[in-house]
């Protein structure tokens, strides 16, 4: 049953959006969990914060839970905080959604090979 993210109301199928919240609903109601009790696990670093937000939308529109973490330090104009590390970020998930949030990472790639 859809469900909106912000006040977690299940709604009928073919409904869109909430009419308390008006948010766009999301197709299942996600496992109860707050941020600290979910294994989160990376499903991609990415090199700039562009295509972070790209393919965290990429998820996000298929319902999946994401977390964004930036290696870079707050308010130091794109200083890396570990500098080991060249991506700017990565995008985990919870351990629940990693082989779905990588078919549609997949998917979202092949989509952009064919044009």
């Amino acid at each position: 049953m859809p469900f909106c993210p912000e006040c977690n109301t299940e709604y009928k199928q073919n409904t869109l959006t909430c009419s308390k919240c008006n948010e766009d609903l999301l197709p299942a109601l996600a496992p109860a969990q707050g941020l600290e009790s979910v294994d989160w696990i990376v499903v991609r670093s990415v090199s700039n914060e562009v295509a972070a937000h790209i393919l965290t939308n990429v998820l996000k529109d298929e319902g999946i839970e994401v977390y964004l973490r930036s290696n870079e330090m707050p308010l130091s104009g794109g200083i890396k905080g570990n500098a080991a590390k060249s991506e700017w970020g990565d995008i985990l998930v919870p351990t629940y959604s990693v082989t779905h949030a990588q078919e549609c990472i997949k998917a979202y790639f092949d989509s952009l090979n064919q044009e």
